[in-house]
């Protein structure tokens, strides 16, 4: 991460800032969230900081996989498309800050504890929200969600009237741990959810306020609500992050188009942040005291960073267990009744390089009842209780 500098002030600044002096705060009432009482990600160590570049690599696309607790994620295997991918931010005034990638600037705010996209615009699109994205509402913890509706107008070319209108849902849907591109290994990361439906060149359609799906405030007499033939886009991110980690440390993004009640994948991509290159910072003392922490006290044993889920639980009749072993051990995998009677073991022979494994185990013949899955990597012990419906 390095400083950036950058000396214009596009057309989109002034009309946001005539907007947002003319209706202060009150552009966002539209939004609906839940603020937990504390959380994982907060504005002080998560939110965008001016003059912060972010490197990151773009790498083929993998399924984001399952939602949940302890979720295994092997980013490991990924080829890179371009190591030089950049994200810069600057901040044009006392409010906005201003985030730069692949050609295109998207502007943001921090009203209180939510983060808000007022709009972007590049060579040929400008487009101004009059009621602003909700993306994130610190602080952030497992199971919290968000929702908002968002419209905003702008124009193509300088010849073309456009209007996009919306939704956009985030839920911080999983924890667990990844293996990076780089094979470093990292726990209790928290991945955040998020899905925005454009309609573009679309006009609103009104409904009672009494119909809608979620209840909201409006700062006007109308209401806006997507129906389902007008759904032109939709944009699926998944995003992880870290303890430590001002910046995500991984990210998926798909889009699907909608056209004529027939959907199709437009595009897919992801994107990896080297932690090296985001989170060593001297500008970041908050961040910095946080992954000193963590260092502190570690022991040499390498079985430490051992991590495995069982899934799904509750479980029907397929049992899978995902192992991941940072070093070359012997896997033994057991499940006993609470009763502490052992029902299941399957000790491998032979010993295991590092790298992730699954298994996959018929319970179907079980009692319905709680189940102890115990797991040794060599003498390394973890255990997770399952529940067999």
């Amino acid at each position: 991460m390095k400083n950036s500098d950058t000396n214009f002030l596009p057309a989109i600044y002034w009309i946001l800032c005539r907007r947002l002096k003319k209706r202060g705060w009150l552009l966002f009432l539209g939004i609906l969230c839940i603020a937990p009482a504390r959380g994982q990600l907060k504005s002080e160590l998560n939110m965008f900081r001016p003059d912060d570049e972010i490197f990151k690599q773009q790498v083929e696309y993998k399924n984001p996989g399952r939602s949940g607790e302890n979720v295994l994620w092997d980013f490991s295997r990924l080829n890179s498309i371009d190591d030089s991918y950049s994200l810069e931010y600057s901040s044009p005034d006392s409010i906005l800050i201003a985030g730069s990638e692949h050609h295109t600037r998207y502007y943001y705010s921090l009203s209180g504890d939510s983060l808000l996209c007022h709009g972007y615009e590049n060579s040929t699109t400008l487009m101004v929200d009059e009621r602003p994205e909700l993306l994130l509402r610190f602080p952030v913890d497992y199971g919290d969600s968000t929702f908002c509706y968002y419209n905003g107008n702008g124009k193509y070319c300088d010849r073309l009237e456009v209007s996009a209108m919306g939704t956009v849902s985030s839920k911080a849907d999983a924890r667990g741990m990844m293996i990076l591109p780089d094979g470093d290994t990292l726990k209790n990361v928290l991945r955040v959810h998020t899905v925005k439906k454009i309609a573009y060149g679309t006009k609103p359609l009104l409904f009672h306020e009494e119909d809608a799906p979620h209840p909201f405030v409006s700062n006007d007499s109308i209401s806006y609500r997507l129906a389902t033939d007008t759904v032109l886009m939709e944009l699926d991110t998944y995003r992880w992050y870290m303890e430590g980690y001002r910046y995500p440390v991984f990210e998926t993004v798909k889009s699907i188009t909608d056209k004529h009640g027939q959907e199709s994948e437009f595009f897919n991509t992801a994107f990896f942040y080297p932690p090296q290159e985001h989170y060593y910072l001297e500008t970041d003392p908050e961040n910095q005291k946080i992954v000193e922490a963590q260092n502190k006290g570690k022991k040499e044993n390498p079985l430490e960073k051992t991590t495995f889920n069982a899934f799904p639980n509750p479980v029907g009749s397929t049992l899978e267990v995902e192992v991941f072993i940072p070093a070359e051990a012997k896997i033994k995998i057991q499940v006993r009744s609470v009763a502490n009677k052992s029902v299941y073991i399957n000790e491998n022979k032979g010993k295991f390089a590092s790298g992730s494994y699954r298994f996959q185990f018929n319970v179907s013949k079980l009692p319905a009842g709680y189940y102890l899955v115990n797991i040794w990597a060599d003498n390394y012990l973890l255990s997770e209780t399952i529940l067999k419906q």
